[in-house]
């Protein structure tokens, strides 16, 4: 009879086997777990990314939030009336106003005899028949967003009403109107 081999020799043979099994197993599982259709859910959920698409258009005629006047570019600027009135109030602040800002450059009488002007290129003369005739739009235009040329942007320095007042000033104190000839026949 042959001999019986025993149990106990099997068992840390078996033992080491469901050991690494379960190793294997562990080290398996994670890479299951993002097999798995969840796994993707938030990278691949409907969403936008920044700047992936044009903002919308601005619909006509709409207000911005800031109450700020909105001009897309100098010829829709022409469309802008001034919502300030030329009262004496009004060319007194722009008066003020164009004395801080602009006659550095432009000189007290808009003629561009200012000290900066002087140095370098000489600015537009703001007298000339050229610039009255302008809208009132197109001046708040260049204050705003600066000149064709060497004019700076003063949009985020001066206040937008002052804005408006200095357009008063330029238009209606600079040039100096002639005297209404009173009629002989009265």
């Amino acid at each position: 009879m042959a001999p019986m081999r025993s149990n106990v020799s099997k068992r840390p043979n078996i033992t080491a086997k469901l050991a690494l099994g379960a190793f294997l197993a562990a080290l398996a599982l994670p890479g299951a777990a993002n097999a798995m259709p969840w796994s993707w859910d938030m990278f691949t959920q409907p969403s936008y990314k920044a700047q992936e698409d044009l903002p919308p258009a601005r619909p006509e005629g709409v207000v911005p939030a800031s109450g700020h006047t909105y001009v897309k570019d100098r010829a829709d600027s022409a469309r802008l009336k001034s919502p300030v009135e030329p009262t004496s109030a009004s060319l007194e602040r722009g008066e003020a106003m164009y004395k801080r800002y602009c006659a550095p450059c432009h000189g007290d009488t808009g003629k561009g005899e200012g000290l900066v002007g002087q140095k370098y290129v000489a600015p537009t003369d703001l007298t000339t028949e050229y610039v009255q005739k302008k809208p009132d739009g197109d001046i708040y235009y260049t204050i705003t967003s600066g000149g064709l040329a060497i004019m700076p942007s003063y949009g985020d320095s001066v206040a937008e009403a002052d804005r408006w007042h200095i357009v008063n000033y330029i238009k209606n104190n600079l040039v100096p109107r002639a005297a209404t000839p009173v009629s002989a026949s009265k």
